[in-house]
């Protein structure tokens, strides 16, 4: 019985220290990536992320971080995927609500975009502006979550006026559409 109990404890030991091991790694990875982000090294910075979240992937400051440094690398489809996660994980972060947002809304408003490059301008189809039109207003509820989770922010009264214009690029792009469609 002696032995039994000292296998049971070692185990339960090697299963903790294991897991400090992992927190101490993640931590690591998650301000290496940090300083690749703050030296605009975007590559570097979502590789440790991304090893960060490898090694758990429930670790809200890693998704964030690394949905932030998709969003810095301009990868939005990335970054919105593991904005969503770090929601999912920690849904009272005002600041992943945030740059959620910043992502949908970017995503959204590609079709406004137009390159100096005439070769590569996108001709957008009725549909394509309607459905980025959607993902504008999911912006708009991620920014209106923001500023609920965070009603004393210092930019709350930019991010509601943020939100108007989003508001009126939506009723003007709509109203164009339809004149289009009359013609």
């Amino acid at each position: 019985m002696k032995k039994f109990l000292v296998l049971v404890s070692i185990l339960i030991a090697s299963l903790f220290c294991t897991a400090c091991i992992n927190n101490l790694a993640i931590q690591e990875l998650n301000q290496m990536g940090k300083d690749y982000l703050d030296k605009g090294d975007y590559n570097n910075a979502i590789s440790r992320f991304q090893s960060s979240v490898d090694l758990d992937e429930n670790v809200f400051e890693s998704r964030y971080n690394l949905g932030v440094a998709y969003i810095k690398k301009q990868d939005y489809e990335k970054a919105i995927e593991q904005l969503d996660h770090a929601i999912k994980i920690n849904p009272a972060s005002p600041d992943a609500h945030y740059s959620y947002a910043v992502a949908l809304e970017t995503k959204g408003l590609q079709f406004q975009q137009n390159p100096l490059d005439e070769e590569n301008v996108k001709e957008y189809s009725e549909d394509e502006i309607q459905e980025s039109l959607k993902i504008v207003q999911e912006a708009i509820t991620m920014y209106e979550k923001y500023i609920e989770l965070s009603p004393d922010a210092k930019d709350a009264e930019a991010v509601k006026n943020h939100i108007q214009e989003l508001n009126n690029i939506i009723e003007e792009t709509a109203n164009n559409t339809n004149k289009e469609n009359i013609e």
